[in-house]
Order: C-alpha cells, then structure tokens, then sequence
C-alpha cells in the first residue's frame, strides 16, 4: 500500500506540472507574437480568403487566449470592424466556405488539430500528460479490483475459519473412528487456513485431545505442507514451517532446519535454533557446536523457556565453554549456573581470566549461584583480577566493566564468607573507591559476626567522612 501511494503522489506530481508547463507554454505564445497576429489577421479579411489551413490556425489561437481568459480583452484590429479575437474567428469560421465542410467537431477532434498545429514543446507535453492520465486511470483501476479481491478473499477466509472451528470441536469431541469429512480442505487456500486453526488448537491442548489432533496432522499429510514451507523462498514462510514442524514434534525435518542454523537472517536462525532444540532428542543444543553469529539474548532466553516448557534436560554444558564464539561461552556458563551443574566449576574458574570482561562477568555470577565453598579462593582472585591498572584507566568503559566484575565477586563470595575472608575484607575497605563496592564490603564484614563487627569499628575510627557514612548506613540497617 505505500507503493502504491507513493507511485500516486508520483504520478499527480508530474500531471499538475505538465498541466501548469502547458498552460505557460500556450499563455506565452499570443502575448509575445500577438503583433504578428494582428497583422495575420487583417490579411485574412481584408483578402476575404479563408482556406482551411487559416481557419486551424485561427481556431488554435482562439483556444490559447481562451485557456489564459484574454478572449473578451484581446480586441484586434479588422478592418470595418472592432471585434475580439475569439469573436473574429466565430465570424470566419460562419462563413461558407470549402474548408467548412472538413472543420473538426468534438473534443478529441480539437484536440488532434491542437496537436498537428502545435510547436514540438507543446506536442511533447500533450504527448505525457496523456500518458500520465492513462497511466493513473489503469492505477486506480488495478488497486480498485485488489482491494475487492482482497476483501472478498478476507471474507472467504473468515467464513471458513469459522466452519473449521466447529468442525475440529465436533471431531475431537465426537466419537472415535466415526468417518468425518471437512469443508473444501482439498483446496491449498482452505487447507492452509485448516492447519492454522489446527495448530491453534493443539497448542492449547495436552493430553490425549493434543496427541490426537497430531495423528491427524500426520493422516492427513498436512506435515507434507509444512515441509514444503521450509523449502520456500521466503524467510517468513520457511519459520513458519519451522514452528509447525517443531510443534508437531516432526523429527524428519531436523536435517532440514539444520541447514538454517547459521543463516543471515536473524529471525529466521532464531526459528530455527528453537525448532532444533525441540525435535532435536539425542542432542538438542548440537548447532551450538558451529555457530558463526552472536547468539543473542532473546535467542538464549528463547532456548532456556524451550528447555523449560518441554522438560528437556542437558547433562552437561562443559563442551561450550571452550567455544570460539564468546555469546556461546556466556550462555553456557549462565546454563551452568542456572541448573547448578557443581561437576563443571572447575571448568569455570579457568573463564576468570578470559580475555572477554563479559565472558569474566558471566562466569564469576555462575560460580555464586553454584555456592561451593571450595570456590571462594577463586572469587577473590576474580576480584583481584579485575583492579585496573594504568594501562587500564585510558579506557573508560573497560574500567566501567571490570568495576562490575569486582561488585559481582563480593555479590557471589557474600554467601561463602566466613570471618577468614576479614583481612580480605579490611583491605578492599581501605583501598576500593566505589560506593558500591565498599557497601558490599562493609555488609558481608558485619555478616561474618562479632569479629566482623569489631573489625569494621577500627576501620570506622581512621576512615575518612565518606567511608564513615557508609559503615554507619550498614550499622544502622543492621540494627533494624
């Protein structure tokens, strides 16, 4: 629709400056040769010739000062007689005369004469504007019957929705193996419209309604439909193909889908990665393996509810921890950390050092969520690890990141911290500047107990006015 519009405002556009070029052109004419005219004129009736060939010309003059209003005002000089131009050519035309007989009537007839007596410029404009008309008549007519033809089609559609809706009602509810026909589904346009409502109804489904409505996608070959779908040209319909497929638990069509794990086009990888890891039984995540892009957020928080809804279990995400493809290390060890996978927190105390700070975050915060004693040395060299140096401080968002890598160590060490970690403790409250680093810090102090709190009480008599707000903010909650 907005090609069509913007091919309207197109056409209008050239139609109105043809017809203002063309006005100009047929205005500026007789005002600026209206002495030649003149002369033209007297010639003709003080000879009383009027041949055919004068008559055209007079009449194309009659029509130009016409179409610019000068008629009534342009009053030429004949001889015996004071008449205006257009009057004059009335009076020649009157007269009987062998050219008489061939002059042209109508207004398609004018318009021919126009054109043979016209200059070039002139006969070029003519020449466009009609194409222009006849180009936005035969526009108007195509978007005229596709509007009908698409309202009757929605029509159409809705109509049999509705009967396939009553119809799929009465066969899940209806007795078993009773023979059951429906409406047109022989037709593409209708079977297509068929699926659609039989997918909708079995996604709301469970049970043996859901099972069976799927043995009847089968019986029916509508998976064939499906399947055609991934092998289409358009990226809109191969995903929607990959739903079907994917709901319908159609595990020949995991090669085929697979071929799209690494396609260009996000929506249509995405689709496909979700598809996968539904029908995909032996190993649902295996495209993980090669995977060139960046598997996004919505793309792993996609795969996570997939996993969830459908009750799939991974038993191990070590192997994609050591990917190439850093998005695909992140999302393993959020996996890891989520399903408390304990087995692989060796494998994730090596990604502390990563040269990724993202990669470094994500696997410091899944150590926390695994809270294994044992790993509270490998919290505080995190820490340690993410103090920036000189080399650091020229880039801001680095030092931004690794100051988030140090709030996200004390977050997971928090839970672990005994009063060993105090001399830990002490230091980061004497040499962290940021606020909420040293919150943290003063909180987990006073958490380990008595010890902690005396410890905290030295700091306080030596800190400086804003380290002194903090600690009293942490005493004060506490206390509460």
């Amino acid at each position: 629709m907005i090609r069509v519009n913007k091919t309207i405002k197109f056409l209008l556009f050239f139609l109105v400056s043809g017809l203002a070029f063309s006005q100009v052109t047929l205005a500026s004419g007789p005002k600026q040769d209206r002495a030649f005219f003149q002369e033209f004129v007297k010639a003709e009736f003080s000879q009383n010739l009027y041949s055919s060939n004068s008559i055209c010309f007079l009449r194309t003059l009659a029509y130009s000062f016409q179409e610019i209003n000068l008629a009534p005002a342009a009053a030429l000089e004949v001889p015996g007689k004071n008449l205006s131009f257009l009057e004059v050519y009335i009076e020649s035309i009157g007269e009987e005369s062998p050219g008489n007989s061939q002059n042209p009537s109508g207004l398609w007839s004018r318009f021919i004469e126009t054109y043979r007596t016209s200059g070039l410029k002139v006969k070029i404009l003519l020449v466009i504007l009609i194409y222009l008309i006849f180009s936005l008549l035969s526009l108007f007519t195509i978007i005229i019957v596709n509007r009908t033809l698409k309202t009757r089609k929605r029509r159409q559609a809705k109509k049999m929705k509705e009967i396939y809706q009553e119809e799929l009602t009465n066969f899940l509810f209806g007795e078993e193996g009773h023979p059951y026909e429906f409406t047109g589904i022989k037709f593409n346009a209708n079977r297509e419209i068929f699926l659609n409502e039989l997918l909708s109804l079995h996604n709301n489904l469970y049970g043996e309604a859901a099972n069976r409505l799927r043995d009847f996608y089968f019986n029916l070959g509508l998976y064939k439909t499906s399947l055609a779908k991934v092998q289409a040209r358009r990226w809109d319909l191969k995903a929607k193909g990959f739903k079907e497929l994917s709901q319908m638990d159609v595990k020949d069509a995991n090669q085929q889908i697979a071929k799209y794990a690494n396609s260009k086009n996000k929506v249509l990888r995405m689709e496909a990665h979700v598809a996968l890891v539904k029908i995909s039984e032996d190993d649902p995540l295996f495209f993980l393996d090669d995977l060139n892009y960046e598997l996004s957020e919505w793309e792993q928080v996609n795969i996570l509810n997939t996993l969830n809804y459908h009750h799939i279990f991974i038993d191990s995400f070590e192997r994609w921890l050591d990917s190439s493809n850093d998005s695909v290390v992140i999302f393993a060890a959020k996996m890891t950390g989520y399903y408390k996978h304990t087995q692989e927190a060796p494998k994730l105390a090596t990604l502390l050092t990563h040269h990724n700070p993202k990669v470094r975050h994500h696997a410091i915060k899944a150590l926390g969520q695994l809270e294994i004693p044992e790993n509270i040395d490998d919290l505080k060299k995190a820490f340690q690890n993410e103090i920036p140096d000189k080399d650091h401080q020229q880039d801001e968002l680095l030092v931004l990141m690794m100051e988030k890598n140090r709030k996200a160590a004390l977050e997971a060490f928090y839970p672990l911290a005994t009063h060993k970690e105090l001399d830990f403790l002490e230091e980061i409250m004497l040499h962290e500047t940021v606020f909420s680093i040293l919150l943290i810090a003063a909180k987990i102090m006073v958490s380990t107990g008595e010890k902690g709190k005396e410890a905290l009480e030295k700091i306080y008599r030596k800190a400086d006015p804003e380290l002194r707000k903090i600690i009293e903010n942490v005493k004060q909650n506490e206390e509460e």
